[in-house]
């Protein structure tokens, strides 16, 4: 396969499995992978602790790693 045509794969992938995180984690991923927020910016933006922000974003990330290992 074409890798532009894999990486648009691996997006639609990583949007399917995003879609199955709670609102909360959603966000959290957003705001720092997409909007490369730090956890210091995303804690001050949503009102909870970085140490908060540091757990959702592990356990999201967690969560990701076995949707998308469910898929390949």
């Amino acid at each position: 396969l074409d890798p532009a045509i894999e990486s648009v794969g691996d997006r639609e992938s990583i949007q399917d499995a995003l879609a199955h995180l709670p609102p909360r984690e959603q966000v959290i991923i957003e705001l720092r992978y997409y909007r490369d927020m730090s956890q210091t910016e995303i804690a001050q933006r949503l009102g909870i602790s970085q140490m908060h922000v540091s757990r959702l974003q592990h356990r999201a990330l967690q969560r990701l790693r076995l949707l998308l290992g469910e898929e390949s």
